[in-house]
């Protein structure tokens, strides 16, 4: 699988909007949230229906809805990677270096055509 990064990562200054338009194009039900190459937090489709509910706009920045306390990983071996996602239930996770900035994102499936 060839993955763009960028079809998993939105700006902290991006709204509600483009984090739903590219979570329904990545397939992973998230999206990571970064400011510059820093991880800040995450998005998931979940996170977006409960801010409609509560009547959140689309036009709202999506630090308003994201995930501050999302989980990420250091590990760059694809096996513990999965092993980590597989315990974490989460679809993907953000892989980082030392400085918090984002290197890769890793997948829990690979999603159908």
């Amino acid at each position: 699988m060839t993955k763009k990064i960028d079809l998993f990562t939105i700006k902290i200054t991006d709204n509600v909007r483009t984090a739903m338009e590219k979570i329904t194009a990545n397939k992973h039900r998230a999206v990571v949230v970064l400011d510059g190459r820093k991880v800040v937090g995450t998005v998931s489709d979940g996170d977006v229906r409960r801010a409609l509910l509560k009547e959140i706009l689309p036009i709202a920045p999506v630090e308003e809805i994201m995930n501050i306390n999302c989980r990420t990983t250091t590990e760059t071996d694809p096996g513990k990677q999965r092993e980590i996602l597989s315990r974490e239930k989460v679809t993907l996770l953000p892989v980082i270096n030392k400085d918090n900035e984002l290197i890769d994102v890793a997948l829990a499936y690979e999603p159908f055509e």
